[in-house]
């Protein structure tokens, strides 16, 4: 049986305050253990994401100017 519940942030951060740091500790390694934290953003190549463009038939300015775009970007030079 699963159960699904509601709870708005702020009661989660009352329980939470009210948590030991033991318990708080223990919240923390199940989320990372669960893999529930932000994940990193899993980029495609610049070439692969060219390659889709250039199957849509843009033009070349156009495909020129994205792909500039992205190799100056901050999705793909945050590494």
């Amino acid at each position: 049986m699963q159960l699904a519940v509601n709870v708005s942030l702020p009661n989660i951060l009352t329980l939470i305050s009210q948590m030991s740091l033991t318990e708080i500790e223990q919240i923390k390694n199940k989320i990372v253990e669960k893999d529930l934290y932000f994940k990193r953003f899993k980029k495609d190549k610049i070439e692969d994401v060219m390659s889709d463009f250039q199957k849509e038939d843009y033009s070349d300015k156009f495909l020129k100017e994205l792909e500039n775009g992205l190799k100056k970007s901050s999705v793909y030079n945050d590494d």
